[in-house]
């Protein structure tokens, strides 16, 4: 008996997806067995898969988040898997190239994409019928947007307290990066080698002006609060039918499906506004399946990985409303019977989609982690975007250049 060992984060519902695929594996594998051991800490999970490999005893196949690949890569430790795809089954053509792009450097491919999500801003339709407003376009603008969010934003019981809000502005960097892109903006130079010059740039200085105004200049959005212990007030906001923008990725569906099954949440999708002149642009967020170089059983864990990413193990984790598909033919078949009526908007947002940072430079969890200070400083302490972003990009300067 040959036994593949399987590692990732999933929580227990995730794995049970995965299992249809692994069982269909076993079955055509005939004396093989697929063993799963996954780990609920993200950290320990990294930490796990790093050590494992180095000490010679790695898995034969890992899940690998976008925002590890550059640590990965780097290392040398992944195997490439093209030479290996067509002798798999897998046609890389068959992924979206800006999906697939996330785990490749060059020609080489490092892992095959499972799934993915654009940011996309969520709407609520009953809260835009009830005032009356048209339901947003994709490639709105910034003015738009105001506009609309302020129209949303009331007083439902003459309190003089606001009981409804337009919008949400949220701390995580995760939620604001389609924003600064689609100002013409970013956080750092296009090498990744620099801060200053990028988030102190006019666009992105203009693009977070417009995101702090929201909540300083129109009082559409409430004040994002910096205290970790009481994060998630927005999206409680949301669910409740009290905010009627949220920005957010495919990932709250399964949190909302009953409500949406029930009538209780009627939902749209449309793209991040930008600002005139620029071209909408927002970050896919996605993970992927790798093999480690030094995997004794290489061939027979490179078809797993193939097996774990093929279209069944993808339509299985579409229609649970956990990602998008990494493959544009399942997400056509799917869309027509999409019980939620909003995977066909997040399809529209592929083509604006790019790798975010942390797919691209290895050290982008200290840069990330120093982001949502920019918003704690403009909001809470009055300081202009200006100094703030100038402050910031000097100090990530120097995170870079350790």
């Amino acid at each position: 008996m040959t036994v593949l060992r399987i590692t990732s984060w999933q929580t227990p519902a995730e794995n049970a997806l995965d299992l249809p695929a692994i069982r269909a594996f076993e079955a055509a594998h005939p004396g093989v067995r697929v063993e799963n051991e996954p780990v609920a800490n993200q950290a320990e999970y990294r930490e796990k898969v790093i050590t494992s490999i180095a000490s010679g005893a790695p898995p034969d196949v890992f899940l690998m988040d976008n925002i590890d690949v550059p640590a990965f890569v780097s290392a040398s430790v992944l195997l490439d898997l093209r030479p290996f795809a067509s002798r798999v089954g897998v046609r890389l053509e068959d992924y979206y190239p800006n999906v697939l792009e996330i785990f490749a450097r060059g020609e080489a491919v490092y892992a095959f994409p499972k799934g993915f999500s654009p940011v996309v801003y969520y709407y609520n339709r009953a809260l835009f019928d009830q005032a009356g407003l048209p339901y947003p376009q994709d490639g709105w603008t910034w003015d738009e947007f105001t506009a609309t969010a302020r129209a949303l934003t009331r007083d439902l019981d003459g309190d003089g307290a606001t009981d409804q809000w337009g919008t949400a502005l949220m701390r995580p960097f995760y939620a604001w990066q389609a924003v600064v892109w689609s100002g013409g903006g970013d956080i750092l130079s296009a090498d990744g080698q620099r801060a200053s010059g990028a988030l102190d740039s006019p666009a992105t200085i203009s693009s977070l002006e417009f995101l702090t105004s929201l909540v300083l200049t129109h009082g559409v959005a409430p004040r994002p609060n910096a205290f970790r212990a009481v994060t998630g007030n927005e999206s409680r906001l949301f669910y409740s039918g009290r905010l009627g923008l949220l920005p957010s990725g495919h990932w709250l569906i399964p949190n909302i499906r009953p409500q949406l099954a029930a009538g209780r949440l009627r939902l749209g999708v449309v793209s991040v506004p930008r600002a005139p002149g620029a071209m909408v642009a927002t970050p896919l967020f996605a993970s992927a399946w790798a093999v480690p170089r030094n995997t004794p059983r290489r061939k027979l864990a490179v078809a797993l990985a193939a097996a774990l990413a093929g279209p069944e193990a993808q339509r299985s984790r579409l229609e649970a409303g956990l990602e998008l598909s990494a493959m544009p033919s399942v997400l056509d078949a799917w869309v027509p019977r999409d019980s939620t009526g909003l995977d066909a908007a997040f399809v529209r947002q592929v083509a604006s989609g790019r790798p975010p940072w942390g797919a691209r430079i290895a050290k982008f969890r200290e840069v990330e982690a120093q982001l949502p200070e920019i918003l704690d400083q403009v909001i809470i302490q009055g300081r202009s975007v200006a100094d703030v972003t100038r402050e910031v990009a000097r100090r990530l300067d120097q995170v870079l250049a350790r």
